[in-house]
């Protein structure tokens, strides 16, 4: 909290709406436990709450000017209001709506007019976890590279939401995020421009998740996430929204890449197994090449990247492979590797359900333009084939 927040007995809610009636009937409702102070339009909001610096905003999303959205938007790149939880309020109460507001990075929404004991109810909730935040931040502290909250802080802010998942039935997801070759990096850019990366990987990961969701320095070149009321299926879609923004950053010219594992919290377990399974979907997807997202759901051992899924071939079947990629006829393969034509389909047909090959591409140019590893094969059929032809 800034100077304006150091003596407060109450926690203080900033109402924005530009029907004035409606703005002082949440006051009227929220008196009697909280202090309260109002905005007619989306700039005051700004304003106020820079200066304030409130527990709680109550924000109309339908505004003339600066709408909702805008104002959220407008906040969260600010750090000193970035963290201020944002509960929506509109006349709109479907479920896509309410949807809406929840990804746009409300940590609630509520359908106008509220009910007073709903709305007291749900601003108690999103001030007493705003204390909780920065009581945590300032007892464990941040990263002084990135900003962000550290392992510690993580850990203690999951069991509060694995709890709350626990009482809510509320999906609650977890994520892993992993600098592929961070190493490598290290060796290339030296220690302080290795460094300057991770800092910039942080400041995208923030302005990527919703301000209900927590992003923590996890380890030294790993981030963490929490999701509150997300399923496994919408964090994995932002789990790859994360690995494409982070893409888009380079390295001494070269691309970055990561490696995510995202996982779904289950009733009755702990949230010790819920990192856990995010630990292992991240090492698929590390062990699967790198640079992808993995589910922890996702039955496979490795993921369809067809140079991880070549470690599944027997030697008979890389050299089928390697001969097609040389384009030898079925019946030259056959007699060059001693079998019957008939073998050699089986063989190909085995290497197309393994290497999830389409079954519209030739095997002899997917052979060609996919597998790295098979040029010391084709070396060395190469060179016996010479010998042959000689």
């Amino acid at each position: 909290m800034g100077d304006s927040g150091t003596d407060r007995t109450r926690p203080l809610v900033l109402v924005v709406d530009d029907d004035a009636d409606l703005r002082s009937l949440a006051e009227l409702q929220l008196g009697e436990g909280f202090d309260v102070i109002q905005a007619e339009n989306g700039e005051l909001c700004v304003s106020l709450a820079t200066s304030e610096l409130p527990d709680v905003i109550l924000l109309d999303m339908m505004m003339p000017g600066m709408d909702g959205a805008q104002v959220l938007k407008e906040l969260s790149a600010q750090p000193t209001t970035k963290d201020i939880p944002v509960i929506f309020l509109s006349a709109l109460g479907s479920v896509d709506d309410r949807v809406k507001g929840l990804e746009q990075g409300a940590v609630d929404y509520i359908a106008k007019p509220a009910a007073p004991r709903e709305l007291i109810a749900r601003v108690e909730v999103a001030a007493r976890t705003s204390a909780r935040h920065q009581e945590l931040v300032a007892r464990v502290g941040s990263d002084h590279r990135t900003g962000l909250p550290m392992r510690p802080a993580f850990e203690e802010r999951l069991i509060q939401e694995v709890s709350r998942s626990e009482r809510s039935s509320a999906a609650l997801s977890v994520m892993l995020i992993d600098v592929d070759s961070m190493a490598a990096i290290n060796q290339i850019l030296g220690r302080g421009a290795a460094d300057e990366l991770l800092n910039e990987i942080a400041f995208v990961l923030r302005n990527l998740f919703r301000r209900a969701d927590g992003v923590y320095r996890y380890g030294g070149d790993e981030f963490a996430a929490i999701l509150p009321d997300t399923d496994i299926a919408t964090s994995y879609l932002a789990a790859e929204r994360c690995r494409q923004a982070i893409a888009k950053l380079t390295y001494d010219g070269a691309p970055v890449s990561a490696s995510i594992g995202t996982a779904e919290f289950s009733s009755g377990r702990k949230a010790e197994e819920l990192i856990a399974k995010a630990e292992i979907a991240l090492f698929r997807a590390k062990e699967s090449g790198g640079n992808r997202s993995w589910r922890a759901d996702d039955p496979r051992k490795r993921s369809i990247n067809p140079i991880a899924l070549s470690e599944d071939l027997t030697e008979r079947e890389w050299d089928v492979l390697a001969h097609l990629a040389n384009r030898r006829t079925e019946q030259d393969i056959a007699k060059r590797m001693g079998i019957r034509p008939g073998t050699v389909r089986s063989h190909k047909a085995r290497i197309r359900r393994k290497l999830h090959v389409d079954p519209d591409l030739r095997l002899s140019e997917f052979a060609r333009s996919n597998f790295k590893e098979l040029v010391s094969r084709l070396e060395k059929i190469s060179a016996e084939e010479e010998k042959v032809d000689a």
